[in-house]
């Protein structure tokens, strides 16, 4: 960890990741981080409990998924176990012109969320309290979204199917994942061929505190088959594994 006085602002982050920001999308991802932090010392909304820590470990890292080509002009994007925000709301804030809908079954960390972002002046999110699997085969959202993305939420042959049913064809799924990505994507092999995707890109990164991290781009070729997802918890419970 870098000493507390080297601990990077927005802009800097902004700047470090070639990103256009303007200052009105700067002030409001640090006012949204110091919501997050000052609401956590209240209910769980993360584990972090620092604000300049949470600049890096949520802010920074939310926003390194961000690659242009795959967030398409008034496009729509879904954040699956968005938790306290991230990476939905950073990616709002970065793209005004994207409907971004962020998807939690934890109803109290959403209601945070919709209040903040209602401060703040955020217009393009939605927030959605639904499970993963029920929301895959609701006609409203199944295969609707260009963009889907999944921080550290469970592994991969299981988020694969909860995630996938959302893209539409021709979309991109982006797991963000920690250090064991290569594992998991073994293991996924056989339900993204189900699920009709196919690895387009991998992007390995560390964070300013050295954190390593692994960023899986899935693109949609084809609609998935309508067995997908299965019902709620068996996806984690009988994962498909194995290689494709």
């Amino acid at each position: 960890m870098p000493h507390k006085g080297d601990m990077m602002t927005v802009r800097e982050i902004v700047e470090t990741l070639g990103l256009a920001a303007d200052e009105d999308a700067v002030r409001k991802m640090a006012e949204y981080n110091a919501m997050v932090i000052a609401m956590s010392r209240k209910m769980n909304l993360t584990g972090i409990k620092d604000a300049e820590e949470s600049l890096v470990k949520n802010i920074y890292d939310s926003l390194t998924v961000y690659e242009e080509k795959y967030f398409p002009k008034n496009g729509r994007m879904l954040d699956l176990g968005t938790g306290a925000g991230f990476p939905g709301i950073p990616l709002a804030i970065l793209r005004p012109d994207m409907q971004v809908v962020l998807v939690d079954s934890v109803l109290k960390k959403l209601v945070f969320i919709e209040n903040a972002a209602a401060k703040l002046g955020i217009k393009n999110i939605k927030i959605l309290h639904i499970r993963a699997e029920e929301g895959g085969r609701r006609r409203k959202t199944r295969e609707t979204f260009d963009m889907v993305t999944a921080r550290a939420v469970k592994m991969l042959p299981v988020i694969a199917e909860w995630g996938i049913p959302f893209v539409k064809e021709g979309g991109i799924f982006a797991a963000m994942k920690g250090p064991g990505a290569d594992e998991e994507l073994r293991q996924s092999g056989k339900i993204l061929k189900e699920l009709k995707a196919e690895l387009m890109e991998r992007k390995e990164l560390e964070l300013p505190t050295g954190e390593r991290r692994t960023i899986l781009y899935f693109r949609k070729t084809a609609p998935s088959p309508k067995t997908y997802p299965r019902k709620v918890g068996v996806a984690e419970k009988k994962p498909i594994i194995g290689e494709a």
